[in-house]
């Protein structure tokens, strides 16, 4: 066979520029772990939607484990940079503006990203993979429980440990609400935001003064 021959003949390794990059896995994995949960998403279902193979997975991530913690890291950072710069722009705002900008925040992020959403969020994720999500909502509810404790200052109430406890109730049940909304096609994410933000201020408005003493200053 002549040297012209073997040059031409198809090597079957992929070029450089053709092997997928990191992120180029990440969001194949990204989307299937929020389809399928983390249970039931596999490495050849991550392989096949990132239209490579399950050898390339294990080379640059290890074991599913390890793939879930790295694709569940950087939608925790995506996530807390887009909440923390939206957070960041509501600083001067009214405090109804400002409950806005936060749940709006989330149900924002969940029609922009969906499938980093549905991932941040889900029940099935455990060891690191659960610290990292448990970090991501704790930093948001601390942001929120700030805002909480103003409010709760500027009606004559001094805060204690129920701005918290109301910050992780906020944090619930908007995330549960954005959750719940991207399963119905027929649900529009801006209108539910809207109906949470109001869901929101009319508990804040309607607080027990007594409760809250029961809470904060315990006899």
């Amino acid at each position: 066979m002549g040297e012209e021959a073997v040059r031409s003949r198809p090597s079957g390794r992929r070029s450089p520029a053709a092997r997928p990059t990191d992120d180029h896995l990440l969001d194949a994995a990204r989307a299937v772990f929020a389809e399928h949960g983390f249970r039931q998403a596999t490495m050849e279902a991550i392989a096949r939607r990132a239209n490579s193979t399950k050898p390339t997975l294990y080379a640059h991530f290890g074991d599913k484990d390890a793939l879930y913690r790295a694709a569940i890291s950087r939608e925790a950072a995506a996530l807390r940079q887009w909440v923390t710069t939206a957070y960041q722009a509501a600083t001067t705002l009214p405090v109804d503006q400002q409950v806005h900008v936060y749940v709006m925040a989330l149900f924002n992020y969940a029609t922009a990203q969906p499938d980093s959403f549905r991932m941040l969020f889900d029940s099935q994720a455990t060891g690191d993979a659960a610290l990292i999500r448990r970090d991501l909502v704790d930093t948001i509810t601390e942001r929120v429980a700030e805002q909480i404790r103003r409010y709760l200052t500027d009606h004559d109430h001094r805060p204690g440990p129920s701005s918290d406890l109301l910050a992780a109730m906020m944090v619930g049940i908007v995330g549960k609400a954005a959750e719940y909304t991207l399963r119905l096609d027929d649900l529009d994410p801006l209108t539910a935001g809207e109906l949470a933000t109001r869901f929101i201020m009319a508990a804040l408005n309607n607080l027990d003064p007594g409760l809250l003493d029961m809470i904060d200053r315990p006899k």
